[in-house]
């Protein structure tokens, strides 16, 4: 019987059987083509979703070794109002997803530091709160900005107490292979052990509302990446985290 005669006669057959039995033919030969379908559908759907809704980043800011907390949302959200930004179509992002012992140098912290590189080169970074360890990474590297660039006269004068310094000469000594080799002041809260000392990051006292949204282990600091266009927001987290 010629192949066209067949699929016919077939058809045929299956329209006098009952309709569970049917369903049954169908799902058994077809099932593949359904499914296959219905994973297709949904994932244009989703890219269409994401699409739509997605929101531009209208201030990053990098909290590193730091976990978030039940009112990690909260913190975040009265910042968002506080920033005055359309919220319909931008969005703040203070990113926790960044783990790094510097000293392990495990698949978290080689994941986390390469994520920084491409973000940073990319312009999407604006600040950072860090421990000491991942501060000095980042002031030697010369990926932070010097606050006397950024700050205020005033604000100078109410932040000096907890500058952190980094020494210049030993960028300039050392060069590219300054991570690997520089043996950090031990006191980069003192400029006058330094040869060329500039302020790049601010050590955060008590910090409570902080504390209250993140968990952090060590004492943290607030700076600014060098190439960060958003300085009206810069000045506005600075003053927001530095609450009590």
């Amino acid at each position: 019987m010629p192949l066209m005669d067949e699929f016919k006669a077939e058809r045929d057959e299956i329209k006098n059987r009952s309709f569970k039995e049917r369903m049954k033919y169908f799902w058994d030969y077809y099932k593949w083509h359904v499914i296959g379908g219905a994973v297709a559908v949904f994932v244009v759907i989703s890219l269409i979703h994401s699409y739509v809704t997605r929101k531009d980043t209208a201030y990053y800011v990098v909290m590193a070794n730091m976990v978030e907390n039940l009112t990690s949302e909260e913190y975040l959200q009265e910042f968002t109002e506080l920033s005055g930004i359309d919220q319909k179509k931008e969005a703040i992002c203070f990113d926790s997803d960044f783990m790094m012992d510097l000293k392990a140098m495990d698949q978290s912290t080689f994941t986390s530091t390469q994520k920084i590189m491409v973000y940073l080169s990319g312009g999407n970074l604006d600040t950072m709160l860090s421990d000491l360890s991942v501060t000095n990474q980042y002031a030697y590297n010369e990926s932070l900005a010097d606050l006397r660039t950024f700050l205020t006269a005033e604000e100078m004068e109410k932040y000096e107490p907890y500058f952190y310094y980094v020494d210049y000469a030993l960028i300039r000594e050392n060069g590219d292979s300054i991570n690997d080799t520089i043996d950090y002041p031990e006191d980069p809260s003192d400029p006058t052990a330094m040869a060329e000392p500039i302020p790049v990051a601010i050590r955060l006292p008590e910090c409570q509302k902080l504390r209250q949204a993140y968990t952090f282990s060590e004492e943290q600091y607030f700076s600014v990446f060098i190439n960060s266009k958003r300085t009206e927001l810069n000045h506005l987290f600075l003053s927001y985290v530095m609450e009590d």
